[in-house]
């Protein structure tokens, strides 16, 4: 796996994620839990967790905080290529019961490095240097008009070195504001080999409609039939794209039920897990993109990726904070 020309690129903006108890207690007790986070960054964490080479194209304040995250990612085997000037991390406040679609979720993160940065510090030779995978997420180019035109030159230039690209369609409405999300994504989309998302942020991001009627629960067949219908949409609007997976995440309560499809030529669909409690919310599908470009880059079966990312993004629903832990390990699921 570590050979030198499989690297694999993300592009996102790193956060520290602070995660205080729901009840307030943290004000008393002045402790409260912090994460490195951000989407790729999560995505980028699990892949080097398994051995994977990587590199995360970001940036950092240039300030003992830059400096203490650039060693720690480098600790996990992350190759950082920070973009460094005066300014400061971005930050959100979730606790681990709170949920990143909601409004539970508040965000800290304007002005911050990313946000101002103009992404020059870097040739695309240095960027691209032994890169076969280029990763990117809809809530980076919702950050800035400069980190959206970044993700459409890098995109551009991964297409022109024959680099595979994925795209994950998070949306999160607190940052788009007054933009129009999907005009911006639907000009990524020609570029894009592989997608993640469900068949809400397909609707959401690439105008492709649900047209089955569904009537909310997580066993509704209408589920998969739309799924289908989307992923032939999706190829027929994108040819380029190869492979279409989409998460069913469905909560009730403390109870949640997870499944998983992937559409290459078929519709593959994973099993079904249930828990009467999750114990974090943040980083699941993000585990999921990194197990699905883990097992494409070593070329196994699609039913073997689907259910290998299922069971990583079920399992990460019980691991504190953004990323995945020690305890789950792709090749031991």
């Amino acid at each position: 796996m570590n050979s030198s020309s499989n690297k694999i690129l993300c592009f996102g903006e790193l956060l520290l994620h602070f995660a205080p108890d729901s009840d307030g207690n943290w004000l008393n007790e002045q402790v409260m839990k912090i994460f490195v986070g951000g989407a790729e960054y999560n995505v980028a964490s699990a892949l080097a967790q398994w051995q994977n080479p990587v590199k995360l194209l970001s940036a950092l304040p240039e300030n003992f905080v830059g400096d203490q995250l650039e060693i720690q990612l480098q600790n996990k085997g992350i190759k950082v290529l920070a973009e460094k000037s005066n300014g400061r991390i971005g930050t959100f406040y979730l606790s681990s019961d709170g949920d990143m679609q909601n409004a539970s979720v508040v965000y800290d993160r304007f002005p911050s490095v990313f946000t101002q940065s103009d992404f020059s510090q870097f040739s695309f030779d240095e960027i691209f240097s032994e890169v076969k995978w280029l990763h990117i997420s809809t809530i980076t180019p919702a950050l800035s008009e400069k980190a959206y035109n970044k993700c459409l030159e890098l995109m551009s230039e991964s297409a022109k070195r024959n680099i595979t690209i994925s795209l994950d369609l998070n949306y999160r409405s607190a940052l788009w504001k007054d933009r129009n999300p999907s005009e911006l994504v639907r000009n990524m989309m020609p570029f894009v080999n592989v997608l993640m998302g469900n068949i809400w942020s397909i609707q959401q991001f690439l105008e492709i409609p649900i047209e089955y009627e569904l009537n909310g629960n997580f066993d509704d067949e209408n589920l998969l039939k739309q799924a289908e219908k989307s992923a032939f949409e999706v190829q027929k609007q994108f040819p380029n794209v190869e492979m279409i997976a989409n998460t069913f995440r469905f909560t009730n309560g403390e109870k949640v039920n997870y499944y998983a499809t992937l559409f290459t030529d078929e519709l593959l669909v994973s099993e079904q897990y249930q828990s009467d409690k999750v114990e974090e919310r943040v980083g699941s599908g993000d585990s999921f993109m990194a197990a699905l470009i883990h097992g494409k880059i070593k070329g196994n079966p699609s039913q073997q990726i689907l259910d290998d990312a299922t069971k990583v993004a079920f399992r990460k629903l019980f691991v504190k904070g953004d990323t995945i832990d020690e305890s789950i390990n792709i090749e031991k699921l």
